[in-house]
């Protein structure tokens, strides 16, 4: 016997489902309307711009990704490209004749002017292929493209500029990049310390760890994380372990001055056996106890771990957060090395949140010639510049 109040409760479940159905459909549909409304609308609002506007936007925008790269100003030289006119008598000039049919965006271009033409000096060691795709993205922005040749025996390159409606490609700018081993980038080789890390969850540290960024840390003591230590050491991540000098009324430091030469002798050795695997010891003399901190560093030179006095690091402290900190820090950076520091190593307290904002924007020192390293690498990078001034 069929029981009709079910019959009518299954109708009805089948009829929400389906006007449920119907309801996401409708959204997902209205937002793919909604996306290519927008694609639209940003396609035509940049070919709405007039040739004029173009011919000034394009070589401007150009350079301006150019000295994201560390290109100065003085490397890029305009030629002039355009033919010598010969004298004609005046003519009347003639009324223009708007073609309704016509767009109003369709760019004109003077037979044999081109609307610009660069000469682009790179030092040797320039990554093209970089800058070459972040120009031609701008330009596809633009409804513009570009095509690349290079000169197989120089490497010297040369970029033709048109517009991509155009099948028959018509040049319409230049840009020769041509190699020269007399010029170099204002760059500095750079090492970032993380410091505190202690202060971050394990999950959060332990993704930091897996990232591939090139950095070094501080080895946190806190007693009551001993699983951190561990978890860092077992990263065969580079590490630094910090030692602090302090007088007989100091509590926490490793060192004090009343120590007898064979209880802090004792003290290096233990430190060398036990962070073997660690990149080096950053002494902490807050007391300025030199003649003391001199002794302890030159002890440590007879084991194979080196000390070094904490005015090795740039300690980099602000109390901004998130991006305003990152940014502040490679204003830092750049402003050194405007300076003539090639060579630095910041010591920073990065929360989760600051280290991946750093890892997001770093890409942009590094297209200048920037390079990141370890302490370790530091280190010896710095001694083979010592040992081979010429290089």
């Amino acid at each position: 016997m069929f029981n009709p109040l079910k019959i009518k409760i299954t109708a009805l479940i089948i009829l929400v489902l389906a006007s449920a159905i119907l309801f996401f459909v409708k959204i997902k549909v209205h937002k793919n309307e909604n996306v290519k409304i927008e694609s639209k609308q940003e396609l035509s609002a940049s070919s709405q711009l007039s040739t004029d506007a173009l011919k000034k936007l394009i070589p401007a925008e150009i350079d301006s990704i150019m000295f994201r790269y560390g290109i100065k100003n003085d490397w890029i030289r305009e030629i002039s490209d355009k033919p010598v006119q010969e004298k004609t008598k005046k003519e009347k000039p003639k009324k223009e004749i708007k073609n309704p049919k016509q767009p109003e965006h369709k760019i004109i271009a003077a037979s044999g002017v081109m609307w610009f033409n660069k000469e682009v000096s790179l030092p040797k060691d320039f990554p093209f292929a970089e800058l070459d795709l972040d120009i031609s993205i701008f330009l596809r922005s633009l409804n513009f493209d570009n095509i690349t040749y290079e000169d197989p025996k120089t490497n010297n390159q040369a970029m033709n500029i048109y517009h991509s409606a155009d099948s028959s490609k018509k040049i319409l700018a230049k840009i020769n990049f041509v190699y020269s081993d007399k010029i170099k980038r204002e760059t500095a080789d750079i090492c970032i310390i993380l410091d505190k890390i202690d202060n971050l969850s394990r999950s959060q540290l332990e993704k930091i760890l897996n990232c591939t960024e090139k950095y070094s840390m501080i080895l946190p003591d806190n007693i009551d994380k001993p699983d951190i230590q561990t978890l860092v050491i077992e990263s065969k991540r580079d590490y630094l372990v910090r030692a602090d000098i302090g007088t007989p009324e100091d509590i926490t430091p490793e060192f004090k001055t009343d120590m007898n030469e064979k209880d802090w002798k004792t003290k290096v050795r233990s430190i060398c056996y036990e962070y073997d695997k660690a990149g080096g010891v950053i002494m902490s003399n807050p007391k300025m106890q030199y003649k003391y901190e001199n002794e302890i560093i030159d002890e440590f030179q007879k084991y194979n771990l080196k000390a070094f006095k904490d005015t090795i690091l740039i300690k980099f402290n602000t109390n901004e957060n998130d991006k305003k900190k990152i940014y502040d820090l490679f204003t830092n950076i750049l402003k050194r090395t405007n300076s003539g520091n090639r060579s630095q190593i910041y010591l920073v307290n990065f929360s989760d949140d600051d280290f991946w904002n750093y890892v997001k924007e770093v890409h942009n020192l590094k297209k200048r010639g920037y390079k990141f390293f370890t302490f370790s690498e530091l280190l010896k990078r710095r001694n083979k510049i010592i040992e081979n001034p010429v290089q």
